[in-house]
């Protein structure tokens, strides 16, 4: 999983992003630098512009990654 998630991270073509939760959580990431892999453990830090600060979580919590694509 965390290779895809780097691989995914590093393509700023795939954004913007919703980010779904098994908690049934959904963060909206716009850009990738709202998000990145911790570089001493396995968790997925996202910066969402809305709520919280930061959420950190492990990718195995991940339920959905979503691309949005915004209206032309």
């Amino acid at each position: 999983m965390r290779a895809s998630l780097d691989r995914l991270l590093g393509r700023p073509v795939d954004f913007p992003l919703e980010v779904t939760f098994s908690t049934g959580e959904r963060y909206l990431l716009p850009h990738p630098d709202h998000a990145h892999m911790h570089p001493n453990t396995r968790d997925l830090v996202l910066y969402p512009d809305e709520g919280p600060f930061s959420v950190v979580i492990n990718p195995d919590q991940i339920a959905s990654i979503q691309c949005i694509r915004r209206a032309s």
